[in-house]
């Protein structure tokens, strides 16, 4: 009966064991979001961060069995691209290239693929077999996905902190054998002086600016102090409230946006429009990143200048 009993007691300890590790590798709900870096302050020491180039691509996170966006609605990615990716959640960037923002968004937020499959469905009342019909559609998605690489940067895992989760995925980009799976590269750096020269080269080379994640931050809903973006300025997103006539040269052509922050704050944004963009601006109703350089004593941007039209799937909470 002792004997027992201590068997009972032995399994009820390595059970609450295994409860306790695997909460603590449970998946955080939401998405952790970074701060504006404060080029004033005096209470960072870099050489605790991890640093990273912030890509300009489509958030997105790999639940294990598919993509999906900020907002959690499913991103149509080829079987193909998604095969062998590991079976866990992990949060990164779609993303082509520097500069490569809109193409990116116009391939990974389409719906094509619903479309596509819809199309074989109907194949047979065609002039077109099921299977030419499918063939043609890989041929489509995989010269669209040809150059998209899932760049992953976290993981949302409770009690972990980065320094072990950015380890964690090391080995499994390590062991993932499917080249659209990869990490984005983190280095440290020793001190704010070193910070600013690789903020400069970045940003030169036509790269967004950097990412600084605390080596002991745990994964966060929501905006974090432990994980900072840092870049020449800053940006906001605004909703179009109006289109406004321009004049001069761009007579005939819109020549600033009414736009009003999330804030409530309103203005006009007239500057880093091509000439496309002015014939063809943003609807009404649709959301514009612009970028800034400060804020006036009556809370609006200083030197407001046009970004990219942020896609509706793509825009935050």
């Amino acid at each position: 009966m002792r004997n027992f009993l201590t068997a009972v007691y032995v399994l009820s300890i390595t059970a609450i064991a295994n409860v306790n590790a695997n909460h603590m590798l449970d998946t955080v709900e939401g998405l952790q979001l970074a701060k504006q870096y404060d080029q004033s302050r005096t209470d960072i020491n870099v050489a605790d961060y991890w640093v990273s180039e912030k890509l300009d691509g489509i958030r997105a996170r790999w639940n294990g069995t598919e993509l999906l966006t900020r907002n959690g609605n499913k991103i149509f990615a080829p079987t193909w691209f998604t095969a062998n990716w590991p079976e866990t959640t992990i949060d990164g960037e779609l993303w082509i290239g520097r500069g490569e923002f809109e193409r990116t968004a116009s391939i990974v937020l389409s719906t094509m693929t619903n479309i596509e499959l819809h199309s074989v469905a109907n194949a047979s009342s065609s002039t077109v077999s099921s299977a030419d019909t499918i063939a043609a559609a890989n041929s489509l998605s995989a010269k669209r996905w040809a150059k998209v690489r899932f760049m992953a940067f976290d993981m949302p895992m409770m009690g972990e902190p980065f320094g072990r989760r950015l380890n964690r995925l090391n080995s499994l980009s390590k062991s993932t054998p499917n080249p659209t799976f990869a990490v984005i590269p983190q280095f440290k750096l020793t001190s704010i002086a070193s910070l600013d020269e690789k903020l400069e080269q970045v940003t030169q080379e036509g790269g967004e600016g950097l990412m600084l994640h605390h080596e002991q931050a745990l994964y966060t809903s929501g905006r974090s102090d432990m994980l900072l973006k840092v870049k020449r300025f800053e940006d906001a997103e605004g909703k179009v409230l109006a289109l406004l006539p321009g004049k001069g040269r761009f007579k005939g052509m819109m020549g600033s946006l009414l736009v009003e922050t999330r804030e409530g704050i309103q203005f006009k944004l007239g500057t880093g429009f091509s000439e496309n963009e002015r014939q063809s601006p943003p609807a009404i109703g649709s959301w514009v990143t612009f970028k800034y350089y400060g804020l006036t004593k009556n809370g609006k941007p200083k030197f407001a200048s046009y970004l990219r039209t942020r896609p509706q799937t793509d825009l935050p909470n």
